[in-house]
């Protein structure tokens, strides 16, 4: 008979003494050889939003996790690209969240330093990720219990859509708006580099529509697995949603990434289903949307990069710090279209705030 996934689920609070126990119990139940290993952990940082809002990875999850791998001799990276209204603002996402000034050393702007991949996807052929994804020799996802108007949940398999630097993540909804065509495009990148742990804040759960609403309620859970999909599916039961009913869990267990059955985990701890918990909106899965977002999502996604010449110094800091070699500085930077990758590293490196976005990336930012 073959071994179940194993999912637990542990009583949890916003106390650091008590999620450094939780994060001991986690690694012990999970093990991995982390002496000298370079981990990289990834919270969900969608914006500009505090940990008390429900919409972020709590820092202080964040903190306890760091702190246990790095007595256990890791040297650990925490980073994250943020949705929409943190293109280009990661630095600043870091600080709003708490998350930067709680980690220390430990956080990095992966936004400067994008990579260039293949991937295997009916939808595309290669996207921009952070190298740190790739380079690191253990992968943790610490994602958020959330809602999510366009994927139905935010978990484990979402988080990693967090992979993605700048525009690309706009250019994946355009290239898929569909509900089902987008969650498996999400599976696609999940595929990517397949987290070793994933460790869920569950202390607040998100319902309604999510992903950013302020639909927040108490749920005081902490969740672990080692499988993503597992994880997913577990999630999905306590918010009363069927996992067959979750486009992005049914493509990854068709893949063979792991159980969409309950029947099929072993969960752990006090696991019970969400007494009247608020489900998405369906509005979004209507096929008739499809062309909208299409449009909107391209409109984001488009190279629109604008130089104030007033503001520039030609310092060649843009130049030097883009990964593909897309910037040529004269007396202002040129931007090559056809190499720009939409990674905004100038944007983030400017030190004289030159370089803005294009306008409907400042309008979703505001």
């Amino acid at each position: 008979m073959a071994t179940k996934e194993r999912v637990i689920v542990l009583e949890a609070r916003y106390d650091a003494e008590l999620l450094s126990r939780r994060m001991r119990e986690i690694l012990d139940a999970f093990p991995l050889e982390l002496e000298g290993k370079n981990v990289f952990v990834k919270p969900n940082l969608l914006g500009p939003w505090d940990g008390e809002s429900g919409v972020v990875t709590h820092h202080l999850v964040v903190k306890a996790l760091v702190d246990v791998l790095e007595e256990k001799g890791a040297g650990v990276q925490v980073g994250d690209n943020p949705g929409v209204r943190g293109y280009g603002r990661a630095g600043e996402v870091g600080k709003t969240t708490g998350v930067a000034e709680a980690v220390g050393d430990a956080w990095v702007n992966i936004t400067r330093s994008p990579v260039r991949v293949p991937i295997k996807s009916r939808f595309i052929q290669e996207t921009s990720i952070s190298s740190q994804i790739l380079d690191c020799d253990v992968l943790i996802s610490v994602p958020k219990f959330k809602t999510h108007v366009g994927t139905i949940i935010t978990g484990a398999i979402k988080n990693s859509f967090g992979f993605l630097v700048g525009g690309e993540k706009a250019r994946m909804h355009a290239v898929a708006p569909l509900l089902r065509d987008f969650g498996e495009l999400v599976v696609d990148i999940y595929q990517l580099r397949i987290p070793d742990l994933i460790i869920m804040d569950a202390v607040t759960a998100m319902q309604g529509n999510g992903p950013s609403c302020e639909d927040i309620r108490f749920l005081g859970k902490i969740l672990a697995a080692r499988n993503g999909i597992a994880m997913d599916t577990v999630m999905a039961c306590m918010m009363g949603i069927s996992p067959d009913k979750v486009p992005m869990l049914v493509m990854a267990h068709e893949r063979g990434l792991g159980p969409a059955n309950l029947e099929d985990i072993e969960v752990r701890g006090p696991m019970e289903r969400i007494e009247r918990f608020k489900k998405p909106s369906t509005v979004p899965r209507m096929t008739w949307t499809a062309p909208i977002q299409r449009l909107v999502f391209a409109l984001v996604s488009r190279h629109a990069l604008r130089v104030d010449p007033k503001r520039c110094t030609a310092c060649r800091t843009c130049e030097k710090g883009c990964p593909a070699d897309a910037i040529k500085v004269d007396e202002v930077p040129r931007f090559d279209a056809s190499k720009c990758i939409n990674c905004y590293c100038c944007y983030e490196l400017c030190p004289e705030h030159a370089i803005s976005l294009n306008p409907f990336i400042r309008f979703a930012q505001r």
